[in-house]
């Protein structure tokens, strides 16, 4: 079955940092979407260059200007869709039209998928993830119950990319600044956590090798559950 689309409008444009762009979407379409669904993915569609609307359509001349992006809020009373997009350190269609969205510009959107973190009342958490996973991460920790114990790490290129995230007070929480990206840091992170009693529920995304080798760490731990684990690559070097 495929995801329903929606027609989205820019409601507001926000710059959380150097290199990351909250745009809030609104429209008639989002008065059905479900909620819940922070931290899964949808689908964004932009229009076609010298066109104002987007193709609402799943086939292989819309799948161009199609990518997966993270659900990071959605407000059910003014149905209000929020997505944090990734620009200034890299060019693509996607980014590209959110550099230069505005109030009024149109959006297509399909989904959502699934939520990805597989359980939030696991015995601990850990929760890794680069820069191109920070608004999955950061929707996840807020899920995430009060009592919630474990880690978090999120790697952000500068200290300025860094953002208010709602913590659980007994998960640690760590900004790994590391402009580098070749450079498996979230790794080195990993490998020098105390492993908590019991068994985790772990998320991992970013870069597709690194998230691999995290992964292949992590399996080696006591406690580890496969049934537990999301590991994903979200782009590759």
């Amino acid at each position: 079955m495929k995801p329903r689309l929606r027609l989205t409008q820019v409601h507001s444009v926000q710059d959380l940092g150097p290199h990351m762009r909250r745009i809030v979407l609104e429209g008639d379409d989002l008065k059905d979407f479900p909620v819940g669904y922070e931290s899964a993915h949808v689908k964004v569609i932009v229009p076609k260059p010298g066109e104002t609307k987007p193709k609402l359509k799943f086939n292989f001349g819309t799948k161009k200007w199609m990518r997966s992006y993270t659900v990071r809020a959605f407000d059910v009373e003014q149905h209000w869709l929020t997505i944090d997009f990734s620009v200034n350190n890299h060019s693509g269609i996607v980014a590209d039209w959110a550099l230069q969205a505005s109030p009024g510009d149109y959006l297509g959107i399909g989904g959502p998928g699934s939520v990805k973190h597989t359980d939030f009342e696991a015995d601990w958490h850990l929760i890794v993830g680069d820069f191109s996973a920070l608004p999955a991460l950061a929707a996840t920790v807020e899920k995430l119950p009060v009592s919630a114990e474990g880690y978090v790490l999120a790697q952000v290129p500068t200290v300025q990319d860094q953002q208010h995230i709602d913590i659980p007070s007994n998960l640690h929480f760590q900004w790994i600044v590391n402009p580098d990206v070749s450079r498996n840091e979230l790794l080195k992170q990993v490998q020098g956590l105390d492993w908590m009693d019991g068994q985790p529920a772990i998320f991992i995304a970013g870069e597709a090798s690194q998230t691999k080798a995290i992964h292949s760490y992590v399996k080696t731990q006591p406690g580890y559950q496969e049934a537990k684990t999301y590991a994903s690559g979200y782009w590759k070097a």
